[in-house]
């Protein structure tokens, strides 16, 4: 009996379950230090009937810092994958910390699918650490 009343309130909640979850991935290079040039960021698992991607930067080690973001529209909806082309993000402010040669900040890109009359379809995010020596480690550990 308690198992069918959680269940019951849980679906009762509208937009409990209405969301999927996108696949979010990208990189740094040393050239994203304090540019105003985004990285290329690539989704996967992106709902049918997605019309706009709302992408937006944030620093989690200095929240109060906006790092901005940008919207991605498209008249005819988006495949199941997508890339934003690096530079897109037109509102982007790229990371920039103080202690860059150090520790550096933890960054999350935060996407959100969004269908008709900007309904959230799905909502996905990736982080990464942007420093010196974590930036270089990651570019040895691609190298062949």
């Amino acid at each position: 009996m308690k198992k069918y009343v959680l269940l019951s309130a849980l679906f009762a909640v509208p937009g409990v379950y209405a969301q999927s979850r996108l696949d979010v991935a990208f990189a740094w290079n040393i050239s994203h230090r304090c540019s105003p040039v985004s990285p290329e960021i690539r989704l996967k698992d992106i709902p049918s009937g997605t019309t706009t991607l709302r992408i937006k930067m944030t620093d989690l080690d200095q929240k109060d810092d906006d790092h901005g973001g940008g919207e991605i529209s498209q008249s005819e909806p988006f495949g199941n994958s997508f890339t934003i082309a690096s530079g897109a993000l037109k509102a982007y402010k790229g990371p920039c910390p103080e202690n860059f040669t150090t520790l550096g900040h933890e960054y999350q890109f935060t996407v959100t699918a969004l269908g008709a009359e900007d309904k959230p379809l799905a909502v996905g995010s990736a982080k990464a650490a942007f420093s010196a020596k974590f930036v270089i480690l990651q570019g040895l550990l691609k190298s062949p």
